[in-house]
């Protein structure tokens, strides 16, 4: 069955340019050694019947639909890659994250990363979040990972893709891939609502940068106790002070940016995530001195939201079935259509307190990065999973500091609220 492009994916989609693409990276870093593409693909292609979306290609123009691939092989959208001597981890993502997805295609593509430092390798899934609305459309790791080591075993189950079309748009691809096109050229139709879909997407090609960290969740627990605010203030303190520094670092202003920082709200359980994502802005006080300022001043400026009954609570999302996270982020990132002009993303998941396993490999880290999109000069992607917390940054500018920046603002916290 054909489904229609809805105009919020359409805004979507039409800020993924050629010269400046955006998707997301979902990084697992995985202990062991690296499965053949074979018996991951056999895994895939036993799960991705729980993410539809992911056999779906766009069809049809300027009026576009998710139609299914007929052509559609899992193997066609997974790639095995090695770190050349030298090369590093953030510079290897950054070069994916610039590459544009083919949109003859479903919008997504994975990759077996080796040559990890510590034993590891990674498992790299690029995804258009349009792909994602968190309720009829997860994301495919959302579905991949296992609670328990799990063999990769049993066939993998037929497929019979759908053989409709859109009516009378069959033969209409010259648009297929130029969105932004094909959304101009329909937005007198639909009211003008695509004016701001299109109002700031960007034709110039600009380079983005990368870095993430890691640090212990019971830590961030500890100096959230200490100071008697959220978990989530802390980590958005956090942040900050990698926000400064990158300020510093790029011999840019200093100043308070806006910052979209999407929360989770109740939705009465209709979505797969077990709620809503709402954007919420605040600026963010980069220009306050100390640390214990900062972050009383954001406990202060996040109050109002916390105070309201709808907030769901990180204890009810990190248990959520399935591996919610991926899903959660690709979610948070769509509310960039809220429309507010603003600098900066910060997007806190909390995952799983447990371990999770893909087949028989334990997964390590969960690193989402968000590319940059609109007025946004640096998004950061929080994630929790098994007691630790990722901090994973995309820049427009270097981000020689950022993983200090953000590891010392945990640390002098802890040393200024004793």
């Amino acid at each position: 069955m054909a489904d229609p492009v809805s105009m919020g994916e359409s805004i979507l989609l039409v800020r993924d340019q050629p010269a400046q693409p955006w998707h997301q990276l979902d990084v697992l870093v995985i202990e062991g050694t690296p499965p053949a593409a074979s018996e991951l693909g056999r895994l895939i292609g036993q799960r991705i019947a729980y993410a539809p979306r992911f056999r779906q290609k766009l069809s049809g123009a300027p009026l576009q639909h998710w139609v299914d691939d007929r052509g559609f092989k899992v193997s066609g959208h997974l790639r095995t890659a090695t770190l050349r001597p030298g090369e590093s981890v953030e510079s290897w993502l950054a070069g994916l994250l610039g590459t544009a997805l083919d949109r003859v295609h479903p919008l997504w593509d994975a990759s077996i990363l080796d040559g990890l430092p510590g034993g590891c390798w990674a498992l790299v899934v690029r995804a258009h979040p349009a792909l994602i609305d968190g309720a009829d459309n997860v994301h495919l790791l959302h579905e991949l990972l296992d609670e328990q080591p799990t063999p990769i075993a049993g066939e993998v189950p037929e497929w019979h893709p759908s053989v409709d079309e859109p009516a009378g748009l069959g033969g209409l691809l010259r648009n297929l891939n130029d969105p932004f096109q094909a959304l101009q050229e329909v937005a007198a139709g639909i009211g003008g609502l695509a004016v701001q879909g299109v109002r700031q997407a960007t034709t110039v090609p600009e380079p983005r940068q990368l870095a993430a960290v890691e640090v212990g969740l019971a830590e961030i627990t500890a100096v959230a106790r200490q100071a008697g605010c959220t978990v989530h203030d802390v980590i958005v303190a956090m942040a900050t002070a990698g926000v400064r520094g990158w300020q510093i670092t790029t011999d840019r202003t200093l100043h308070d940016p806006v910052a979209l920082i999407p929360l989770a709200v109740d939705d009465d359980g209709a979505s797969a995530m077990g709620c809503l994502v709402a954007p919420q802005y605040i600026q963010l006080p980069v220009t306050t001195t100390t640390a214990v300022e900062r972050l009383t001043a954001i406990a202060t400026l996040t109050q109002a939201r916390i105070d309201s009954d709808r907030l769901v609570p990180a204890a009810d999302l990190i248990d959520l079935a399935g591996f919610a996270p991926p899903t959660t982020h690709a979610v948070a990132a769509a509310t960039v259509t809220a429309g507010r002009p603003h600098e900066v993303l910060i997007a806190n998941v909390p995952g799983p307190r447990s371990g999770r396993w893909l087949g028989e490999q334990r997964v390590r880290a969960l690193h989402a990065f968000a590319s940059t999109v609109d007025d946004q000069a640096i998004t950061v992607g929080v994630t929790s999973l098994d007691g630790r917390v990722s901090f994973a940054a995309t820049a427009t500018g270097p981000l020689p500091t950022f993983v200090r920046d953000v590891a010392d603002e945990l640390g002098v916290l802890r040393q200024g609220l004793r």
